[in-house]
C-alpha cells in the first residue's frame, strides 16, 4: 500500500514536528540545578504547560 507523494510528506513533518516536541520536553525537564532560579523555573512551567495543552490537542484529533 503506497501512500500519495502529499501523505507521505505530511506523515513525515508530523513525526519531525513530534521528535522536536520531545526533545525540546526533555530539556526543559532536565534542569538539574539545585540553586533557584526563578527566570528557569517559569520558563519550565510555561513549557510544561506548552507540552500539557499541545499533547490534549493531539489526543482529541487522533485518527
Amino acid at each position: 500500500m503506497s501512500k500519495t507523494f502529499s501523505k507521505q510528506l505530511g506523515s513525515t513533518l508530523a513525526h519531525i514536528q513530534d521528535l522536536f516536541d520531545t526533545v525540546i520536553l526533555g530539556l526543559l525537564r532536565s534542569s538539574g540545578s539545585k540553586d533557584k532560579n526563578t527566570v528557569i523555573d517559569n520558563i519550565k512551567d510555561a513549557g510544561d504547560s506548552y507540552y500539557k495543552t499541545y499533547s490534549d490537542i493531539k489526543k482529541g484529533k487522533d485518527n
